[in-house]
């Protein structure tokens, strides 16, 4: 009778262990945060993300949308008092230095020049270079999306998600997640 109750037992764990594996196999892999960067921009850049943003704004204006219970909001060197609205606070100025981060969806827009950061997170957003050859702006700041090479930030609004794509399946290369 022991013996039944332990066989019994056992196979009953061995069933709801195989069944958990089972499930865990069958589901997607969760997203991995994914990374932005942004040097020499002159444009306009939103994001909203789960996750940080660091970086330097050289001259123009930084817009940050926050949650009710608050973010990590630290700017450096506006010019002008900031200018809160409900839970928008933006900033305007030269020299601009920030670092924002939250574990919830917090909003952050740049318009100007001189545009260097970094952003790691889940979420999404749009950029629009400036470039525009007729009045002689080449060069509209280049970007990097989660390790790929950097190229020019698009002349057009284009829009992005703030995510790194899942791995390619075993024995398969993606030029899109950086190895390391």
């Amino acid at each position: 009778m022991r013996l039944a109750r332990g066989l019994l037992l056992t196979s009953v764990l061995s069933a709801s262990l195989a069944g958990g594996v089972s499930a865990s196999a069958a589901r997607t892999p969760t997203a991995e945060d994914g990374t932005l960067t942004v040097r020499d921009g002159r444009g306009a850049i939103a994001v909203r993300l789960k996750g940080s943003v660091i970086g330097r704004l050289g001259k123009g204006t930084l817009t940050v949308t926050e949650t009710v219970d608050g973010a990590t909001i630290v700017v450096r060197g506006h010019d002008r008092p900031p200018l809160f609205r409900g839970l928008t606070t933006t900033y305007t100025g030269t020299n601009i230095r920030f670092r924002i981060a939250h574990d919830k969806r917090v909003g952050v827009r740049l318009y100007g020049k001189g545009l260097n950061f970094s952003a790691v997170g889940r979420g999404d957003g749009w950029m629009d270079g400036l470039g525009d050859p007729a009045a002689g702006i080449f060069f509209d700041g280049s970007y990097s999306m989660n390790g790929q090479p950097y190229q020019s930030l698009p002349d057009l609004r284009t829009r992005f998600e703030l995510v790194l794509p899942p791995p390619p399946p075993e024995g398969a290369s993606s030029p899109t997640r950086p190895r390391g």
